[in-house]
């Protein structure tokens, strides 16, 4: 997690204080041996030099936007690099003046944070990187380029890249008993797959190697909370009737996974429906939208392997048929806010969620948003980060990502960081974590 170079002038200018974040504080770039400092020193301006530079190659973009587009193209690009500018700087967090359907949502967040608390640095982390994120967008969509998803073409990269990953899961999952330890595999499987991030990474690919199946054994050690029993549980003690909502988190290998424990979901009779929550905007690199949802299920039926191609037209069927099912778009998992604050900031979401039978959420931002981006102790319950966002049963599958976590057995983190210090940042560790409504 080396910088590329260490600024004292910045950290002296910014009110930058070297330490770890302090016990029960907000997680904030201000602190820089934390990975929110790394984050907007390296990571974050990474991606946005990144997208500057793909806007160079107009040939792609003109046939769509128009050949008198090229200039706007420039211009956006221009306001993508003075963006990283203005991380770098540590500039404020502006009101959006954009068109966009969540604008009043995100300005009156912005309006009530403290005044000290609004810029890059200063602000917790998970509110800025967000506004990164939503800036980004709004820049777009002020431009001929509104609509464009700019992390599209990486997104579809890394499924093509796991197809060989793909067809070995397909071959494995397609005679499966209805039991915890099939459940298992796959929940494992899914959880696994969720090392495979765009974000984590600044949008360089990772390729999923070797037996899927062989791995999860591998890795049985680096799951450090596994809360399958309850989970599954949850599952068979009802009727087979409900829903269970699954909130995405990664395109790609990571989505794929997800398909295939829906669809053992729904072949095994746990459940009448999965419903598939996806972001309104382009979002931490690759995170599902809808059209990265249809896509896949159009790139696996056009597969010439044939256990892809069968298994992408039998998901699509399980769409038309209304036992798949993705959820209408909501902006809500754009949006600033922590999962706690989700009955009084959209109370039909909230609603909607405690009819569910189970609540999956994928992945380390939705884990960040669940127990917000503070620095709880790594023993403290699960439940008691929650801070009361319990709809309905649900559970977090997570790649440790971020320096946040918590509900583990005492001294295990100990262990873990004289092993190495940043264990916390490498996804070689994960978390099945369960609480019963």
């Amino acid at each position: 997690m080396a910088l590329v170079e260490d600024n004292a002038d910045f950290d002296a200018a910014n009110g930058i204080i070297d330490s770890e974040t302090p016990p029960h504080t907000d997680l904030a770039a201000q602190y820089k041996r934390s990975f929110a400092y790394y984050t907007f020193r390296v990571r974050l301006p990474s991606t946005l030099a990144t997208i500057a530079d793909s806007l160079a190659n107009k040939d792609e973009l003109l046939p769509t936007y128009g050949a008198d587009a090229a200039s706007d193209i420039d211009q956006t690009a221009a306001a993508v690099l003075e963006l990283r500018s203005n991380i770098l700087k540590n500039g404020p967090l502006e009101p959006f003046n954009d068109t966009e359907a969540d604008v009043a949502t995100w300005n009156a967040f912005l309006d009530k944070l403290d005044k000290d608390k609004r810029t890059y640095f200063s602000a917790c982390w998970l509110y800025a990187e967000c506004y990164m994120y939503r800036k980004l967008w709004s820049i777009f969509s002020l431009s001929r380029l509104a609509g464009f998803d700019y992390f599209r073409k990486q997104k579809q990269t890394a499924a093509q890249l796991s197809l060989d990953a793909m067809v070995a899961v397909a071959n494995a999952t397609r005679r499966s008993e209805r039991n915890l330890s099939t459940f298992q595999q796959l929940l494992k499987l899914n959880l696994w797959g969720n090392r495979c991030d765009l974000s984590i990474t600044s949008g360089k690919q990772v390729k999923p190697m070797g037996d899927a199946f062989d791995q999860v054994a591998e890795l049985d050690s680096n799951l450090l909370v596994d809360g399958t029993q309850a989970i599954w549980q949850s599952l068979v003690s009802a009727d087979g009737n409900g829903t269970v909502e699954i909130v995405f988190d990664n395109a790609g290998y990571e989505l794929y996974t997800d398909l295939i424990l829906a669809e053992y979901i729904i072949d095994k009779g746990l459940a009448q429906k999965v419903r598939f929550n996806a972001k309104a905007i382009p979002w931490f690199i690759s995170d599902v939208r809808a059209d990265d949802f249809h896509w896949i299920l159009k790139f696996l039926s056009g597969q010439a392997s044939p256990v892809l191609s069968e298994l992408g037209k039998k998901l699509k069927r399980f769409v038309d048929e209304g036992k798949f099912e993705l959820a209408p778009l909501e902006h809500f998992w754009t949006s600033p806010y922590e999962f706690y604050r989700m009955a009084e900031v959209q109370p039909a979401l909230h609603e909607r969620l405690s009819q569910a039978q189970l609540i999956i959420f994928k992945g380390d931002l939705n884990y960040r948003k669940l127990l917000g981006d503070y620095s709880w102790h790594d023993t403290e319950s699960f439940v008691t980060c929650l801070r009361g966002f319990q709809p309905s049963n649900l559970c977090t599958l997570r790649t440790i990502k971020a320096d946040l976590v918590c509900g583990l057995p005492a001294g295990i983190s100990e262990q873990l960081f004289a092993k190495n210090k940043e264990w916390m940042l490498t996804g070689e560790y994960g978390l099945i974590q369960f609480a019963s409504k």
